[in-house]
Parts: C-alpha cells; sequence; structure tokens
C-alpha cells in the first residue's frame, strides 16, 4: 500500500503520517510533499494508492491538483483535508473518497481508511490498546479475559497479553464489524470461524468456543449477515 501526503504544514503532515502509520501497522509506505507541484514532479500512473491533498497551498491547490491525477488514473483514491467546506462540491466531482477536516483527528482517518476498504489496505489494519500495543486485525483468531487481563489469540500461535480490561477490548475490536462477542468473555473474529454449529464455533486454530443461548439468535443473525457481506464482495480474503 503506497500512500501519498501532500500539504504545505509541516505539523498537519507529522499528524496525518502518524495516524495512518498507526492505523495501518506501521506497513505502507508513506511519502510527504509540501506542495502540489513537488508531488506532480513525481507521480506516475498508479504509482500510489492513496493521495490525502491539502486544498489550500501556494500555487496549486488540492483540487487543481486532484484534476491532474485524474486526467491520467480514475482509480487512485484521493482524499482532501482543509478547514473550510467551500471546496467540498468539487471534490464530490472529483470522486473523492473522503474530506478530512482540520485539525485533523484519528477517529476520522479511521473513516476515510474503512471507506477505502482494499483488501490490501484491510490486511494491515491495525488498532492500539489502551496499553500501547498494536495489533493487526486480521491476525487476531479470538479474544478472551483473565482475571486483570485478555488474551488476543493470532495466527501462527502468538498470543498478546494485555492489562486491559474486557470491556475497553470490546470497544475497540467491536468497532469492526467482523469482530463479535459470542458469549461471555470472548470475541471472535468471523473471518476465523471454520464451523458453525448450533451452539457454537469453530475456529481455525482448532478451537471450539460456545454460543452463548441467551445471545444464540442475534450471534447467527450478524454471522450470517458477515457471510453473506462477504460472499458479495468476492468471497474470503
Amino acid at each position: 500500500m503506497r500512500v501519498a501526503l501532500v500539504d504545505d504544514n509541516k505539523n498537519d503532515l507529522a499528524l496525518l503520517h502518524e495516524y495512518i502509520s498507526e492505523q495501518t501497522a506501521h506497513s505502507c509506505q508513506i511519502d510527504t510533499f509540501s506542495s502540489g507541484e513537488s508531488f506532480l514532479a513525481l507521480w506516475e500512473k498508479s504509482s500510489y494508492d492513496l493521495v490525502v491533498l491539502d486544498i489550500f497551498m501556494g500555487e496549486m491547490t488540492g483540487i487543481e491538483v486532484a484534476r491532474k491525477l485524474r486526467e491520467t488514473d480514475k482509480n487512485v483514491h484521493i482524499a482532501f483535508g482543509t478547514s473550510s467546506n467551500e471546496f467540498a462540491s468539487e471534490s464530490y466531482d472529483l470522486n473523492a473518497c473522503y474530506y478530512l477536516c482540520k485539525p485533523f483527528q484519528a477517529d476520522k482517518i479511521k473513516a476515510m481508511l474503512d471507506r477505502i476498504n482494499t483488501d490490501e489496505m484491510e490486511l494491515v489494519r491495525s488498532v492500539k490498546l489502551s496499553d500501547g500495543q498494536s495489533v493487526i486485525l486480521r491476525n487476531v483468531i479470538y479474544i478472551d479475559c483473565g482475571s486483570h487481563f485478555v488474551t488476543i489469540h493470532c495466527k501462527g500461535g502468538e498470543n498478546i497479553i494485555s492489562r486491559t480490561s474486557f470491556t475497553d477490548a470490546e470497544l475497540v475490536f467491536r468497532d469492526h464489524s467482523y469482530f463479535y462477542t459470542s458469549t461471555k468473555g470472548v470475541i471472535v473474529n468471523f473471518y476465523e470461524v471454520t464451523l458453525q454449529k448450533n451452539d457454537l464455533f469453530v475456529m481455525s486454530d482448532g478451537t471450539r468456543i460456545p454460543i452463548s443461548r441467551r445471545k444464540s439468535k442475534e450471534t447467527l443473525e450478524a454471522f450470517a449477515r458477515f457471510r453473506f457481506d462477504n460472499l458479495r464482495k468476492g468471497g474470503e480474503r
């Protein structure tokens, strides 16, 4: 995943770079540019998957840069960052994926990346736990809790131990629709369910996780929606 950030404000560039890096487990190549001219001088068709443009910059505005991009590449994801809504209609005409208002906020960056939602992007998306640890979402099989910590069971047999409450973990992971609390104290990743029976999920590592009787109907409905949406997108990823 290649990302270009174009802004003449060094602080805004640094903050945007930090937020995107955190949300993608520091796996993206992120290049920064201080002007539209310097970016276009190095631009080649399809060289970036996402370009985030400040609108008010020196000689060329972000809108003008975006028009140049669209002349050669109709598919690149373009987002705008600005403190004004003055160019909202122009960004729509240019098929922008998002309109970021300054000052940048982590939840808005997350929403932008959610909207892009490419296969490559999804596989590197990460979250930060309250103890500062980063977790790549699609590496997680399931999560369970101990007395004062949670264990995040990951692919490859590696576990992440976090001294955070289960409630806090739920708030972090359930913000992504493929994580679900199927029974008290356990969050499953629907992508890692290999078999579903009436009263349990069998996970990709062989773990059998019960489905709470009290929540059985809503859990199975949530899993059915996930499977339907995933098939509509082209199947397992």
